[in-house]
């Protein structure tokens, strides 16, 4: 299936926010999904998923400000301002109540948006996110090293290629080893991987990683499980990772959303790590195409 995708950017009274849109399907126009994606990426981490969501939906699929093509906000990355430049863009934009995607960050921006902006949300599928402001954290923590090497080399204070060549030699865990090795003993040398990572960092705003690193406490501010789930009376369908394959959300955090939310479900997806639309499409449409129709 050949896509017509349109990228446009839209003016806000702060930002420009770069976005794609798909006017699918077919058959007539299908209901609105906008696709949040996850941080330090941009509209295209959605690539693989596109042509299949397309047979269904008019996709419209924003960047982040920070990231991508839109603009850079600095001292302004905080969760509550993602939520409320998806919250100006569904106003702008998208006619009718709209299905929400978000993976990662962009499922935290989704319940957020959610919880704010009923009206202009029909049903949210959260991602593999952190379910928490604790959880976050916690990720964070992990990754602490990645994302301060991330954040000094994004920016395009160096260029693609040059990025490429520091990412293959960069440390990485393989699974069994005590010691890291280089990435690209991992995921070879040759890997499109290194490609994309270097094109996002060239286009990244360093401050979006430096309100991660340095400045949390502000950018997870409202993000409370008790307080964003019960406000949120939508389907809200939860897609979780498989843990043991590096997902985020934890059952214990899966459980507790569950009872927290009012017209809540979910789906692990078994084997599939974090970016498991990239890993394996077929569940991940499957769940989503389910989804609508039970919505």
């Amino acid at each position: 299936m050949t896509l017509a995708i349109q990228q446009r950017m839209l003016e806000t009274n702060q930002i420009a926010i770069n976005y794609a849109e798909i006017d699918g399907p077919v058959d007539g126009p299908g209901p609105p999904l906008v696709l949040l994606h996850g941080g330090s990426v941009r509209w295209q981490s959605f690539s693989s998923i596109l042509p299949d969501l397309a047979e269904s939906f008019h996709i419209y699929a924003p960047d982040f400000r920070g990231h991508g093509y839109s603009s850079w906000v600095p001292d302004s990355y905080r969760l509550q301002d993602y939520a409320d430049d998806t919250i100006t863009f569904l106003q702008s934009l998208v006619t009718e109540p709209a299905y929400l995607f978000g993976h990662s960050l962009g499922g935290m921006v989704a319940l957020l948006v959610a919880a704010q902006y009923p009206a202009g949300v029909r049903a949210v599928a959260i991602g593999d996110a952190p379910l928490s402001a604790g959880a976050w954290q916690a990720v964070l923590d992990h990754g602490r090293d990645r994302l301060l090497m991330w954040r000094d080399l994004s920016g395009g204070q160096k260029s693609a290629p040059e990025l490429i060549e520091i990412l293959k030699e960069s440390p990485a865990e393989r699974p069994g080893q005590v010691e890291p090795v280089r990435l690209q003993e991992v995921i070879g040398p040759d890997s499109p991987v290194f490609g994309w990572l270097a094109v996002n960092m060239v286009q990244n705003d360093p401050d979006m990683l430096s309100a991660l690193l340095d400045r949390f406490e502000a950018t997870a501010a409202g993000y409370d499980m008790p307080t964003v789930l019960p406000a949120i009376q939508c389907p809200v369908l939860l897609m979780q990772a498989d843990p043991a394959a590096g997902g985020l959300m934890t059952d214990s955090e899966v459980n507790q959303a569950l009872s927290l939310l009012t017209r809540g479900s979910h789906v692990k997806l078994a084997g599939l790590s974090h970016v498991f639309h990239n890993e394996r499409k077929e569940p991940v449409v499957e769940a989503l195409r389910a989804f609508q129709q039970a919505s």
